[in-house]
């Protein structure tokens, strides 16, 4: 059974999600309200910090939802860490003014004061901008990013 999932992080890049989990059935452009993109999940691989959302009624993300099939949802466990690194959870998204069920992975163990990995951070910048996001996104995800230090 086809399922939503909504990238934020890493899994904003194309290319990256179809080495871990092939080829999807569709992706667009896609809103998390309520909640704030955080860098402060510690990533080695990345040696730096790595994306987060907390709750924020104040705020929004910006990233992706890929329908997947539940079985490539299981091989995103594992590659996010679950249940160690990241857990899942349900959301609502807005995707083209139509809200969407989706899933999201959230830290279990956050951290403060962790210095976004650089790398990181271009890799989610060129993949909003791949889904078509302006500048004014790009820059608020530099500025979450900056926060962090």
């Amino acid at each position: 059974m086809p399922v939503w999932y909504f990238a934020y992080g890493s899994n904003l890049d194309q290319e990256g999600m179809k080495k871990r989990v092939g080829s999807w059935r569709e992706i667009r452009p896609a809103v998390l309200k309520g909640y704030r993109l955080v860098f402060n999940v510690y990533s080695s691989s990345w040696r730096g910090g790595v994306a987060n959302v907390v709750e924020d009624p104040d705020s929004s993300v910006y990233g992706a939802v890929y329908l997947l099939e539940e079985s490539q949802l299981e091989k995103l466990d594992r590659y996010e860490g679950v249940p160690h690194l990241y857990h899942r959870r349900k959301v609502t998204v807005d995707v083209g003014g139509s809200q969407v069920e989706a899933y999201i992975y959230v830290g279990t163990n956050p951290r403060q004061r962790i210095i976004a990995s650089a790398e990181y951070v271009a890799l989610l910048v060129k993949g909003l901008r791949r889904l078509g996001f302006g500048e004014d996104v790009v820059n608020m995800v530099k500025s979450s990013a900056e926060r962090q230090k």
